[in-house]
């Protein structure tokens, strides 16, 4: 995959080539043009400013004024070109002003900035809140975006001017005294006197904010802050090999084998134990962490709600996972219980707000913490990219106690809108999940060999006594071998795609018997359930589950599930649970509660409807998923492409049934599955095909009602359209 530019680095490249042109790589010079620039900007004499703060680096660089004041015309100058115009110019110099790190730097500290949509964004919810006396901090304020995007804000909307707001309101905090200096111009790029900057400098504080003590808090806000808005770093305090190869100059891929290196083990050990001491540290205090592994976002939201006021106001961009991962459900407690008001944002980084994956999710958190206001409903928005902001596409109140319901870990699901919420609730209701311990599933879920960790026994050749290793990439819905390995490791292995009929198990590795942990032995002798655990919540499909024949054993992106059934037939709840897991109404869960992985505390958490084996649906749905299993490595089949879609559809409505819904609800249900039959034609006058959808709903409806649906299917098989059919096996069907 290419790598991703950000939208602001774009926008911002006629004023970037300025500024390398006049600095180079020097930081300091860079900053004196911007601060120049800020002070033409704002009208603030720039040699006074460069007294005041800048004496030293001025005197180390010695640059004349003159020289520096005529970059920072040209600078100015490309800020007012039209691409550049839709960035306010105090937010493209705090941009500008931004510390320039490597990729691995970024990767250790994540440090990811923030784009100047989002600061507007989190900005415009507080500016009508701050008042005379308000007290304002960001914790990892970097160069300032944020702060300078909320004075822009107060200076509109507020109730006190931009310069009071500079003057007496504005609080930061940064590792790096480079970044607090381009916050300082930012800054004083909103207002017209000196005496407020000079204000401000007293409250710019250097150093890491989870470390300072209280008493340094309290000196700069006693009793706390009014409000605390930030974009901390995203970042799990690990430190892995790859990681510390890629710091050292070593490249490599994912996935790919390691080669010798001497001080590897010591110098691992010696990060280890730095990270271990920094987070003992940074722990002291914190009570919100919960279990797994550390993360610098869920610290630093833990430090700001520590840090305010009763009914202070919080505003972060954090990751996702803190509404849907099993490590922050004591932080969502807290807000839940704490906040009177609470909103959170669901945004997806396809405007490319940040230079990483286009499918990465993140939240702006919007909270007032308990005050005297009456908590009200949770707010759950998703809102997209503009060229100048966000907007806001869906909007959803859930009542707390609803959501505590049916989600006892206080995980929210990712509805858009009022009727989303509703057929969630009934579907959660009217199910069981996977993993209650008193429910009728009782699964053995386990991870067979690890990839990773037992990389050294793996063959790349077949020999006696070796199993055959199934990866997640040979895991499609209802089928174990869908892909077969051409060439390469890793994320650079090559894999080819194989026609069910066609599918014999071509794997990349071969394991031994005997280094086989007993259960796990005893476990590749049998039939059992496997799926998937890399996934996308967008795409085709979310959730791909396969039952996996005896004499082979999975890689542990496949983790394998067992059932012991009182009836003895724990086979039977194998395909009974496969056909569930791959139903539209199962995936359509699942996709409001995941992203990129599907883990056995998501997993557990999926309310499956209530059909066991000796339910005639549930007999029926049994007798369908092994005849689709069976069709995997069959020359003949018993059926054929259509025959197959069909038996799939009436698993869908079966499954459908079982939660009590009609086929209004699969309609809706089907409306998030865009990507849907891809590759099959499509009928005249349409964009693309809907095969998959008219045939369910053909199947759901009865009587006259069905007949529109079941003509656009007779219509589309006419043309040789084939539902269910994923779009990489697409020509198959040719």
């Amino acid at each position: 995959m290419s790598a991703v530019r950000a939208y602001e680095e774009g926008v911002l490249a006629e004023a970037e080539a300025v500024l390398e042109k006049a600095a180079g790589a020097d930081p300091e010079r860079r900053l004196e043009v911007l601060e120049a620039a800020s002070c033409a900007y704002a009208g603030l004499d720039t040699g006074e400013y460069w007294a005041a703060f800048c004496a030293e680096s001025r005197a180390r660089t010695g640059t004349g004024e003159a020289a520096v004041k005529a970059q920072a015309t040209q600078l100015l100058q490309a800020l007012d070109s039209p691409v550049c115009t839709v960035i306010p110019t105090p937010l493209a110099l705090a941009s500008l002003a931004r510390v320039e790190i490597s990729h691995s730097e970024r990767r250790s500290t994540g440090a990811y900035y923030t784009d100047f949509r989002l600061a507007r964004y989190l900005a415009g919810g507080l500016a009508e809140h701050i008042g005379p006396g308000t007290r304002v901090i960001d914790p990892a304020a970097g160069s300032g975006l944020l702060l300078t995007a909320l004075a822009l804000a107060v200076g509109a909307h507020g109730k006190v001017s931009i310069t009071d707001f500079v003057a007496n309101a504005v609080c930061a905090a940064d590792l790096s005294d480079l970044a607090l200096r381009g916050a300082r111009l930012a800054l004083a790029s909103t207002v017209d006197d000196l005496k407020a900057v000079l204000s401000l400098d007293e409250r710019l504080l250097q150093g890491d904010s989870l470390l300072t003590n209280d008493a340094v808090w309290e000196q700069v806000s006693p009793g706390g802050f009014d409000v605390v808005i930030g974009n901390p770093p995203w970042e799990k305090l690990k430190v892995t090999r790859h990681e510390l190869l890629a710091n050292a100059g070593v490249v490599r891929h994912y996935g790919a084998d390691y080669t010798p290196h001497d001080d590897l083990p010591e110098a691992l050990s010696r990060e280890r134990r730095k990270m271990l001491d920094y987070l003992e540290q940074m722990a002291t205090g914190a009570q919100l962490q919960g279990r797994g592994e550390a993360d610098l976002y869920k610290l630093f939201l833990e430090f700001s709600c520590r840090r305010m006021r009763p009914g202070g106001r919080l505003a972060l961009l954090v990751p996702a996972g803190l509404i849907r991962s099993q490590g922050t459900e004591a932080l969502r407690r807290f807000l839940l219980e704490s906040a009177s008001e609470l909103e959170f944002t669901i945004v997806e980084n396809r405007a490319r707000f940040f230079a990483i994956d286009t499918r990465f999710k993140f939240l702006s958190v919007k909270a007032q913490l308990v005050g005297d206001a009456v908590p009200g409903p949770m707010v759950l928005k998703h809102a997209s990219g503009t060229d100048t902001g966000l907007r806001e596409t869906a909007h959803v109140s859930i009542e707390r106690s609803e959501l505590a319901q049916v989600r006892r870990d206080l995980t929210v699901p990712e509805v858009r809108g009022q009727m989303e919420w509703e057929l969630f609730l009934r579907m959660a209701r009217a199910g069981t999940s996977f993993g209650d311990a008193d429910g009728p599933w009782r699964p053995q879920l386990a991870r067979e060999v690890d990839m990773s960790r037992d990389r050294a026994d793996f063959r790349t050749s077949p020999a006696n006594g070796h199993l055959p290793v199934i990866e997640g990439r040979m895991v499609h819905q209802y089928r174990s071998r869908a892909k077969a390995h051409r060439s390469g490791t890793g994320r650079a292995a090559q894999w080819d795609v194989l026609a069910a009929t066609d599918a014999v198990v071509t794997p990349q590795y071969w394991y031994p018997v005997d280094k086989l942990r007993h259960g796990v032995a005893k476990r590749t002798e049998t039939v059992r359930a496997g799926f998937c655990d890399v996934t996308g919540q967008t795409n085709e499909r979310t959730l791909l589950t396969a039952v996996i024949p005896p004499g082979v054993v999975c890689g542990n992106k496949v983790p394998t599930v067992l059932f012991h059934a009182p009836s003895g037939d724990g086979e039977a709840l194998v395909h009974l649970w496969v056909a569930l897991m791959n139903s539209i109404p199962v995936d359509w869960l699942a996709r409001r509660i995941t992203t990129t992985s599907m883990n056995y505390f998501l997993l557990r958490s999926i309310p499956l409807p209530p059909v066991t084996p000796d339910t005639p649906d549930g007999a029926r749905i049994i007798e369908l998923s092994r005849e689709l299993t069976a069709l995997e490595g069959r020359r003949r089949p018993t059926l054929d492409a259509d025959a197959a879609a069909q038996a799939r559809s009436e698993i869908d409505v079966l499954v459908a049934r079982a939660y009590g819904l009609g086929a209004e609800d699969l309609q809706l249900m089907l409306e998030d599955f865009p990507l849907l039959d891809r590759g099959q034609p499509v009928l005249d006058g349409e964009e693309r095909s809907t095969i998959t959808r008219d045939l369910v709903l053909a199947q759901a409806h009865s009587g006259v009602a069905a007949r529109p649906w079941a003509n656009r299917v007779a219509q589309a098989q006419r043309l040789g359209a084939v539902a269910y059919v994923p779009a990489d096996y697409a020509h198959f069907c040719e």
